[in-house]
């Protein structure tokens, strides 16, 4: 064996993978696994953004099969970002995010390796290398985090719901008293209701958003 080699295992198909390993978080009804994403709660902030637990090194994201080994992973993400001063409570906080992994997205596992090469009898404690992003619809839980607990501000929370559907209704009322989108939705409509029914077609239900996209259309051709 030359020096350069290391301990990298090609990933086994994941019923395999489970079948394999012991002490592993899974699902057994429908044999999905959670691995752990180690970070710090200004990236977590900025993978809510995006969307997606984006690639670093290499074009890998980085995730460990026990929530413990990637919390020192997210300390040390937390070291990184710890520079030129720009310190904060968001950057100082360690977060784990739990992520499920289904058939298909297992396929984006490169390879793995032990969390702790020294130590052989962490069979189970393994380290593992995703390519591409993860979409944030397949994380479950974030674990160690204080900011999410303080300010309710998970990914989907009853109070966040509740205020979109609140500026849904005021957008609604907002646009109920444009005198511009009344007139072109009665207009508007009565004059593409004489198209569809001359076409052959059906009427379709013109709503209020429908005719303030109309009126942006006619205003960037004005323009």
């Amino acid at each position: 064996m030359d020096s350069f080699s290391y301990p990298f295992q090609p990933p086994l198909d994941l019923a395999q993978f489970i079948a394999k390993q012991t002490n592993l978080d899974w699902d057994p009804e429908c044999g999905d696994i959670y691995l752990y994403h180690g970070t710090n709660c200004y990236r977590r902030w900025e993978i809510k953004r995006c969307g997606m637990i984006e690639p670093g090194r290499s074009n890998y994201s980085f995730f460990c099969t026990k929530a413990s080994t990637a919390l020192t992973y997210a300390r040390a993400a937390c070291m990184r970002d710890m520079t030129n001063r720009n310190i904060n409570s968001l950057i100082c906080e360690p977060v784990v995010l739990k992520v499920r992994f289904n058939k298909r997205t297992w396929m984006q596992v490169d390879l793995c390796q032990p969390a702790n090469p020294g130590n052989p009898e962490e069979k189970s404690n393994l380290s593992l290398a995703v390519l591409g992003p993860i979409s944030t619809d397949f994380i479950v839980n974030i674990l160690y985090c204080v900011h999410g607990r303080k300010l309710h501000s998970g990914f989907d929370t009853l109070k966040t719901q509740a205020l979109v559907v609140e500026l849904q209704q005021l957008r609604e009322k907002l646009i109920k008293r444009r005198a511009d989108a009344w007139i072109l939705r009665h207009l508007g409509g009565i004059s593409q209701t004489l198209n569809s029914t001359l076409g052959g077609g059906l009427v379709p239900e013109l709503t209020l958003i429908d005719s303030v996209k109309r009126l942006r259309q006619v205003s960037y051709r004005s323009a």
